[in-house]
């Protein structure tokens, strides 16, 4: 195997890489590295690439080489020592990642290096990944960023950024948001793993795996009882040391402080709250602890208003006011002042003060009023034209059912603008919460229940061992693999595996069942013969910045609620337990309790399905058209008809010849340089006892659609009389038989090519499969007759001894003789062309439609010497039937060329009956004067009867 360097234009070839090894690591770098030696320099530039399992890998940087002999002196005289080739994946290193937004979505930005942006979702940061991108990257070198459709992510975030790249902010989808990316090609999509590898691997020859190698993450602090705690924000000052019993006992000793957001057995169950793992009696007591306060990765949980409902509020007995067709949702803005201003503030005067805006919230159960703090009291919007932007709230009035908050606008130093203003309004249905007051009881107790819930999704990643395993696959397999897949047509491991995706194996002696994501991909190709794979395989993964990237984001702070998503092991019990009830099985008998659909059809056989007389298993289409080897049926079979090969169907030629043949295999001649030949080898596909019907100098044709070069095919139906025929979407092919080489059974023989010449452009070999006709040969006068037959004629040939059909070799065509004209035949319509016929019957014509016509007798020819007489005599025919009698009026008019003479000659004339007597002597002239008519004169003859009436024309 050998892999071409190309320059960046793809039209020079720099070199050939002999061997090279591929490294990939998921959510980091991919790239190939080969070492070469030259007996020249090779003149690498930055853009030359190499082509690797349908993957372009640039240069981004000219390669060290090593001069160790003078130029041309040694085939090593110079070595390139592990040149790099780089993924696409590597332009996201050098693009930067600068505040730039959608044109379409109304934001405003500043194109700086440095910014912050409030991301309501991950669709808002694969956005901004995707417009910098846009920047640099067009046409054939465009990216594509796309979100998985069933990633649910964490929301309403705000994001602080100072000069990174582009990874860096693929970075933060995954340390931020807990979303996993992969990059295939020019496309990055974000929340998911890569697709499973088309294999389950097993321990064992011919499964997949020859050694198993599994090692305990070090790193990894397990926890079997966790303590968990939300925090401070919006709790209430003390609220805990005020809780008490039905004895108005307080829970909490007074020397016992406790502000964070406590687990809902706190204090009124346990003053020591915690949750244990159904791992500790195997593993034993091992503690932590969680703060859920928004440091770290971890989200921050406290009272809020987000999510709560007022059916929520209801089932804890507290009921709210709401207008008719509400959909109860308590953390969405039920009205907002509408500002028509700039934002600029330009027109106030000194002293003024920007003026404030109003908000309307729903009746959310509570009065603000009522829970103030030392702190102000504040309203931060989720999404909307103000999502990410926190409102002091200066004032709160009881309206009706509704509560309406004064607020203060916010001024953003980088864009100099006062929010909100008539571009930027809040509207009915933007999302919030509330900030730095003292919620009510209910809103805490909802927010113990969402930090139980974080809990214990934190315990269940962290309360087991987590391994990497680096399995060591059998290259052999693998290869056997990759031959199985190519033969069918179908894209095989070694060409689709990646780093990223799911490996799935299987080893009951380490417990190994299920999918665990491929870490590092290491495929060494050139060395062996066939390519050596090293994996590592990690069922959790944390990203890290390139090397060579300093990831520089100043902090990521956020509320709300991340739903996340169900871990490997979770989705991997959830799938065993539902899956027996509502799965069947493709690995064991199972039964379906209701009716089956296959749309695309299905595919019996424990060998699968091939089409054909000779073909295997069975198949059932879309359409219900069974194939299958054979039908039994106990009782009837009713169908509307049934079809015993009544009617034969031919696309094409039939033809009757001295030998043809189906071809089994075939294979061309090469010179010594690879070149493809004009000659080569060709098997019989003959059953038991049959003998090829072919002979040496056998001249021979065939059609066959190209699959592989369909512009080898014929576009349009040509047929020359020659023999040079096409046919619409076949190639043609000739070859003439040079040797039989199994004398026995004539199975294999040697063949040759006809040569191209003025009428015949092209050289095609035959294929497997393909039906030919020996329709006649050079050299054995035996084997040169055949006979053939087309949609518009049938032609029986004799003596063909050559490519091409001449005249000679026609002994007989009937149907469409029109194609005869190239022989010089003036033939047209249907009818027949024969060299001899010999009959002892008789020859009819039919009268029906025949054509009436004169016949003109003028005894011998039609030339009258000085000094002669001819008798002229005329009847009348239709068909061959003699229908003279029936002729009502003859005339005959002359033209000599003297028209007065002519006029008097045909007065005298005008009794004319169908016979006259021509004279050309001294006394009479019936020719005209000579002196005129040098050359002849015409005799227009008409007959008319009764139905008809028809002339002829006579030169004498």
């Amino acid at each position: 195997m050998a892999w071409k360097v190309y320059d960046k234009t793809g039209n020079t070839v720099r070199c050939t890489l002999k061997s090279l090894e591929y490294n990939g690591t998921w959510m980091g770098a991919c790239f190939v590295t080969s070492t070469l030696k030259s007996a020249v320099p090779i003149p690498f530039e930055i853009g030359d690439y190499v082509m690797y399992r349908g993957e372009k890998f640039e240069i981004n940087y000219d390669p060290t080489a090593l001069k160790k002999a003078a130029r041309k002196t040694s085939g090593e005289a110079f070595v390139y020592d592990n040149a790099k080739f780089n993924w696409p994946g590597d332009e996201l290193t050098r693009c930067d990642f600068l505040d730039y937004v959608k044109s379409d979505n109304q934001i405003h930005f500043t194109s700086l290096p440095k910014f912050s942006f409030f991301a309501s979702s991950i669709q808002d940061l694969a956005d901004r990944v995707q417009v910098n991108l846009d920047r640099i990257y067009i046409g054939a070198q465009k990216w594509t960023v796309v979100v998985h459709p069933e990633y649910v992510s964490t929301t309403n975030v705000n994001i602080d950024v100072n000069n990174i790249k582009v990874w860096g902010a693929l970075e933060l989808f995954n340390s931020k948001f807990g979303a996993n990316f992969v990059i295939r090609g020019r496309t990055i999509t974000i929340g998911t793993a890569g697709i499973a590898v088309g294999n389950i691997f097993k321990y064992g020859r011919g499964n997949g795996l020859y050694e198993i190698q599994r090692t305990a993450d070090a790193d990894q602090q397990i926890i079997t009882r966790l303590r968990a705690y939300g925090s401070t924000r919006n709790m209430p000052n003390r609220y805990y040391n005020k809780l008490s019993n039905s004895s108005l006992t307080n829970y909490l000793p007074n020397n016992m402080a406790v502000e964070n957001l406590m687990l809902p057995d706190f204090p009124k169950t346990t003053l020591d709250p915690y949750i244990d793992s159904k791992n500790i009696a195997a593993l034993g007591i091992r503690e932590g602890s969680v703060y859920f306060d928004g440091t770290g990765d971890l989200e921050e949980i406290y009272p809020s208003m987000e999510g709560m409902t007022a059916e929520q509020l209801k089932d804890a007995g507290i009921y709210v006011s709401l207008d008719a067709g509400d959909n109860g949702n308590l953390d969405e803005v039920a009205d907002a002042e509408q500002l028509t201003d700039d934002g600029t503030m330009d027109s106030l005067k000194e002293g003024e003060d920007v003026p404030p805006f109003t908000i309307t919230l729903k009746d959310v159960g509570f009065n603000i009023n009522d829970y103030l703090t030392s702190e102000t009291a504040t309203i931060s919007m989720k999404n909307g034209m103000c999502g990410g932007r926190d409102f002091e709230i200066t004032k709160c009035e009881k309206k009706g059912n509704k509560y309406v908050l004064t607020c203060n606008r916010v001024y953003d130093e980088s864009l100099k603008l006062y929010f909100p203003y008539k571009d930027y309004n809040i509207k009915s249905g933007d999302k919030f919460v509330l900030l730095y007051i003292g919620m009510p009881d209910v809103y805490i107790q909802a927010a113990s229940q969402r930090l139980l819930a974080a809990a214990k999704k934190y315990l269940a990643k962290n309360d087991y061992v987590r391994y990497s395993y680096e399995p060591k696959v059998d290259d052999i397999f693998m290869a056997r693999q990759h031959d199985w897949a190519v033969a069918r047509g179908e894209a095989s491991i070694h060409d689709t595996l990646k780093e990223g995706d799911l490996m799935l194996f299987t080893d009951s002696d380490l417990g190994i069942e299920g999918s665990i994501i491929i870490d590092t991909l290491i495929i060494k190709e050139g060395e062996d013969m066939i390519p050596k794979y090293t994996m590592t395989l990690r069922e959790e993964k944390a990203v890290g910045s390139l090397e060579k990237i300093q990831n520089q984001i100043d902090s990521i702070a956020g509320g709300g609620q991340g739903t996340g998503g169900l871990n490997t092991q979770q989705i991997q019990s959830i799938i065993r337990s539902l899956g027996n009830q509502l799965f069947l099985s493709r690995t064991h008998n199972d039964t379906a309790a209701g009716l089956i659909s296959f749309l695309a059809g299905a595919i019996f056989g424990a060998s699968g399905f091939a089409e054909g007389l000779t073909g295997f298993g069975a198949k059932i289409d879309s359409m219900g058209r069974g194939y299958m080897e054979s039908l039994t049926l106990r009782r009837f079979l009713e169908v509307p008809e049934l079809r015993f090969n009544r009617a034969e169907i031919v696309l094409g030629d039939k033809w009757r010849s001295p030998g043809a043949g189906i071809i089994e295999s075939v294979e061309p001649d090469y010179d010594a340089d690879g070149n493809l030949l004009r000659s080569g080898t060709i098997s019989l596909k003959l059953q038991d006892g049959e003998i090829g019907a072919v002979a040496v100098d056998d001249i021979c044709m065939g059609y066959f659609h190209d699959y592989e070069t369909p512009g080898n095919n014929a576009v349009s139906d040509i047929d020359d009389s020659r023999g040079n025929r096409m046919f619409a979407g076949f190639c043609t092919i000739y070859f003439r038989i040079t040797e039989i080489l199994d004398a026995g059974t004539n199975k294999r023989f040697r063949y040759v090519l006809r040569g191209v010449s003025d009428r015949w452009q092209y050289s095609f070999h035959p294929c497997e499969a393909l039906h030919f006709v020996a329709y006649g040969n050079f050299t054995n006068k035996e084997r040169q007759t055949s006979a053939y037959e087309t949609r518009t004629y049938r032609r029986f040939l004799v003596g063909v001894n050559d490519w091409e059909f001449t005249k000679s070799m026609i002994a007989m065509q009937d149907g469409d003789l029109s194609n005869l004209n190239i022989f010089g035949l003036n033939m047209t319509g249907y009818s027949a062309y024969l060299n001899n016929i010999y009959m002892t019957g008789t020859i009819e014509q039919l009268q029906i439609d025949a054509p009436v016509r004169i016949e003109i007798d003028t005894q011998g020819d039609n030339f009258l010497a000085y000094g002669e007489s001819m008798e002229i005599t005329c009847k009348v025919f239709k068909g061959w039937e003699d229908i003279t009698d029936t002729v009502r009026q003859w005339t005959i008019r002359r033209d000599s060329g003297d028209t007065a003479d002519d006029e008097a000659w045909n007065i005298k004339h005008k009794d004319f009956n169908g016979s006259i007597t021509i004279y050309n002597t001294k006394e009479i002239s019936d020719l005209g004067n000579n002196s005129v008519t040098v050359v002849s004169t015409l005799f227009t003859i008409t007959a008319t009867n009764d139905t008809a009436s028809i002339e002829a024309i006579v030169t004498i």
